[in-house]
């Protein structure tokens, strides 16, 4: 009995540590300098959400059968002062009423999005990694009171090097999850057909 609650206990304590190191992983995630993305370390946080978590995903191979596993980080963020990507003005303090006011006034807000993940086939052989960034928001919505939607393009790198403008499709739901869906036209349908799917490890609201 006493040997099975130490065991309990070192599990538990693992388990401890092991969420801890993806927390301060994803705080102190960075990009070279041509991909830098906002940082938590360097930057006071201007007024708007903030965003971070990992990667965790299965993705198919061009026969539909799952084949590729995916795993990394990512960070985001959403502005919601005044300072759009068009120059327009008046955002609001939430998601759900900015999309709205993007819909009314044309405007959008300051928009980020970067990650790093690593795939490797379930066989364990062709381990490499993919980064996203230089990402641009092009339209938002929210389609129901859970989901908010974020179109845009971003840049991708590749086997042969960096591939711009590619039509990427961010997914928040419920505040726990999101999804990536990256167009496969761009890239030979590297990703398969499905999303890549991740967590959202903390979401914070500034202020102004």
């Amino acid at each position: 009995m006493i040997q099975s609650k130490q065991t309990i206990l070192i599990a538990v304590s693992a388990a401890i540590l092991v969420l801890g190191a993806i927390q301060n992983s994803a705080m102190a995630y960075s990009y070279p300098q041509q991909e830098q993305g906002y940082s938590h370390q360097n930057k006071m946080m201007q007024p708007g959400l903030y965003a971070f978590g990992t990667i965790a995903s299965l993705q198919n191979d061009e026969n539909g059968n799952p084949t590729w596993i995916v795993s990394g980080l990512w960070e985001g963020r959403l502005s919601m002062d005044n300072k759009t990507q068009d120059g327009g003005a008046n955002q609001t303090s939430s998601t759900s009423t900015t999309a709205n006011a993007t819909a009314a006034t044309g405007s959008l807000p300051n928009a980020t999005f970067n990650s790093k993940f690593n795939m490797v086939m379930t066989n364990g052989s062709a381990m490499h990694d993919h980064k996203i960034y230089n990402f641009k928001l092009v339209n938002m919505s929210n389609p129901n009171n859970t989901t908010s939607v974020f179109n845009g393009t971003a840049t991708i790198t590749m086997k042969d090097g960096p591939v711009d403008d590619i039509s990427i499709s961010v997914k928040r739901i419920d505040n726990n999850v999101i999804s990536v869906w990256v167009d496969p036209t761009k890239i030979n349908n590297h990703f398969g057909n499905t999303p890549i799917f991740g967590t959202i490890e903390k979401l914070i609201k500034v202020e102004k």
